[in-house]
């Protein structure tokens, strides 16, 4: 975590954002449960810390240790709570993200929602005619086999009889 001396005035700076956006990557990460819209945020913070670091990528001035294990630490963060971040922001929404931002396969966050199962969505109270009540299909299913064990309708109802024939 510690530089090394020989840094210019720039890198410096640089090296100072990279911690910032490892601290804020940190905070959205310890409320996680209550990001709602500003969810994608972690995928972006997480996209600046891997450039940073690339950036920074075989300078042999700066120490990358103690910033990897706490990008590790954080990263486990993100990991264990997959489902939720995927859910708050909606695999639809993951999509629309892949689709915007392009990012590599190595970039694996983008791709948490493919780790994910969808969610099961159920027909809205208005969609009533999509899916038939199950005691319709009973109901149809009866009329179909020619009525119940009494040899009536399905319903109960018997077959009336009629005398001459058998």
């Amino acid at each position: 975590m510690s530089e090394r001396p020989g840094l210019n005035a720039d890198e410096k700076q640089a090296w100072a954002y990279l911690m910032d956006v490892v601290r804020d990557y940190g905070r959205y990460l310890s409320d996680i449960e209550n990001l709602g819209y500003s969810a994608p945020n972690v995928l972006y913070y997480r996209d600046e810390i891997q450039e940073m670091l690339e950036e920074f990528k075989g300078d042999p001035r700066v120490d990358f240790r103690g910033v990897w294990t706490q990008v590790k630490e954080f990263d486990e963060i993100l990991r264990a709570n997959q489902e939720l971040l995927v859910r708050t922001i909606g695999h639809a929404n993951f999509k629309q993200y892949h689709i915007m931002n392009d990012p590599p396969r190595t970039h694996w966050w983008w791709f948490i929602n493919r780790v994910v199962p969808k969610p099961i969505t159920q027909a809205s109270w208005w969609q009533f005619w999509k899916k038939p009540d199950i005691s319709t299909a009973a109901l149809l299913e009866a009329q179909e086999t020619g009525g119940g064990e009494d040899g009536g309708d399905g319903l109960g109802v018997p077959e009336a009889s009629v005398e001459g024939h058998s």
